[in-house]
């Protein structure tokens, strides 16, 4: 099938590059790549086409996207080619495209450092003091949690009090509970989209009349989960363990977008620091590589955190002090409505800089993306909205008891 893949790479110093990953024969300037080549992101001055993953490539398509060279050019811009001569042969020598053997010869990159997770032996033992230190920074995390939730979960008893007309004691909060438990949806989830959903058209009838069952899409890569019982916490465990798994790496983390503000919060991690998980435990629209993907919907890749002018200050020391140098922000996208749709983003963190994916990996990282983001789109759209139902026939029968 043709198809066709773009990420951003930032360079060392915040230079941008624009990746095109082409999909099967690039045989005419209809292909999906050479339309993506024609409008690459405003901050990239070069663009690098991919061509590893196509079995051939015309001379239609090459004097298409020599066309579009001289387009870039006109506009300051360069157009690069790797693995043009394994793709197009000889036929490559009448254009005079730049061809590199990999993206990182294009780019001029080191090659990809990979760290792999930190091992018991490699662990140094806890210092004096270091176990109660460590005790009260998570004492000091779980209390700043619950006073980030507190307002919406207090939010939400406000409007269940108020739409079902239920006392002023625990009884909205022991409703809200029931329902959270009874689907396996963790209360602060419930209670953001008793904000964030309109309220029900009847006080008698269902929240969400005449939804139809389906069933959850697959997860290739959640193993014997039972993707239909699942919740969101155990396949967002799963899904980080695949992809440190593709990025080689043990340091990662999994967000999903906040309903109501939009906001990007953790929701799973591994090999980072407690520090790190505190500071971007809730991430605003910008300022950070992972909010840079989220706004551009599509994978971006920072070589070096040190020198790159994506991350404020504060963002960029907390992630530095984590032991990272570089990172992959790729994120989990919904093609299930009638557009592609940010839910989450998934991090991988290295300790060296980092180079532009594989082809291989690149696929792999986005092949999970989209398989997590479908399956979060289920989630929200069966799973949650059972949730409210639930919710709305215990609020609505404990009302009608209480008059």
């Amino acid at each position: 099938m043709r198809a066709a893949t773009t990420e951003v790479v930032r360079l060392p110093g915040g230079d941008s590059v624009w990746v095109v990953r082409a999909r099967g024969a690039l045989d005419g300037s209809d292909h999906p790549a050479i339309g993506a080549v024609r409008r690459p992101d405003p901050d990239c001055d070069t663009v690098v086409v991919e061509l590893l993953g196509v079995p051939r490539v015309t001379a239609a398509a090459l004097k298409a996207l020599t066309r579009c060279a001289k387009e870039l050019a006109d506009h300051g811009r360069g157009l690069l080619l790797v693995g043009g001569r394994a793709a197009a042969g000889e036929l490559l020598d009448d254009f005079a495209l730049p061809d590199f053997p990999s993206a990182e010869a294009a780019l001029a990159l080191p090659p990809v450092g990979a760290a792999g997770p930190v091992t018991d032996d490699e662990a140094a033992d806890p210092l004096p003091g270091e176990l109660e230190v460590r005790r009260l920074r998570a004492e000091v995390r779980d209390l700043r949690a619950r006073a980030r939730a507190h307002p919406q979960i207090s939010r939400a008893l406000g409007v269940l009090e108020e739409r079902y007309g239920l006392p002023l004691d625990h009884t909205a909060f022991e409703l809200l509970k029931k329902a959270s438990q009874r689907h396996n949806v963790r209360m602060r989830a419930l209670a953001a989209a008793v904000v964030a959903y309109p309220r029900p058209e009847r006080a008698g009838g269902a929240w969400f009349p005449g939804r139809l069952a389906r069933p959850a899409p697959p997860l290739p890569f959640a193993g014997d989960i039972d993707v239909q019982q699942a919740n969101v916490s155990a396949v967002l465990g799963s899904m980080l363990r695949h992809v440190l798994d593709i990025s080689a790496t043990g340091m990662g983390n999994v967000q999903l977008v906040e309903p109501v503000r939009g906001h990007l919060r953790i929701e799973k991690h591994q090999g980072l620091t407690d520090d790190f998980v505190t500071y971007f435990d809730e991430v605003g629209r910008d300022g950070t590589s992972c909010a840079l993907a989220a706004q551009q919907t599509r994978r971006v890749t920072v070589t070096d955190v040190e020198h790159d002018p994506v991350f404020t200050d504060g963002a960029r020391q907390a992630i530095l002090a984590a032991g990272s140098r570089g990172c992959h922000s790729t994120p989990l996208l919904s093609d299930l409505s009638d557009r592609h749709q940010v839910l989450g983003m998934v991090s991988s963190h290295h300790d060296a800089p980092v180079g532009a994916l594989t082809n291989a990996q690149a696929a792999a990282l986005d092949e999970a993306g989209r398989h997590t983001g479908r399956w979060l789109h289920w989630h929200r759209h069966t799973v949650l909205l059972d949730a409210l139902d639930e919710l709305h026939r215990l609020a609505v029968s404990r009302s009608r008891s209480s008059r």
